[in-house]
């Protein structure tokens, strides 16, 4: 997979509303429209990048029980990219 489709597949999948990485990874895994196995590594790799370039941004949520999380949103310039 290049890392550009795999970045519109991030960004499709944030169009519809806020995920942590492990959401990602299980949409991307469940998803019959990508006919490759997305990696969490590439698809940290790939949300950084976004992240960088200003189409994602993300909240830290502090969680007890669990390690903390970071959820992404997409933002108005990521929206127009995709």
């Amino acid at each position: 997979a290049d890392d550009l489709s795999l970045s519109h597949g991030i960004l499709g999948f944030l169009n519809y509303g806020s995920m942590s990485g492990y959401d990602l990874a299980k949409a991307f895994n469940s998803s019959i429209q990508f006919f490759w196995h997305a990696q969490n590594s590439q698809i940290y790799l790939a949300l950084d990048n976004l992240e960088k370039k200003g189409f994602v941004t993300h909240e830290r949520i502090v969680q007890t029980d669990k390690p903390n999380k970071k959820l992404y949103s997409i933002t108005n310039s990521g929206k127009k990219e995709f």
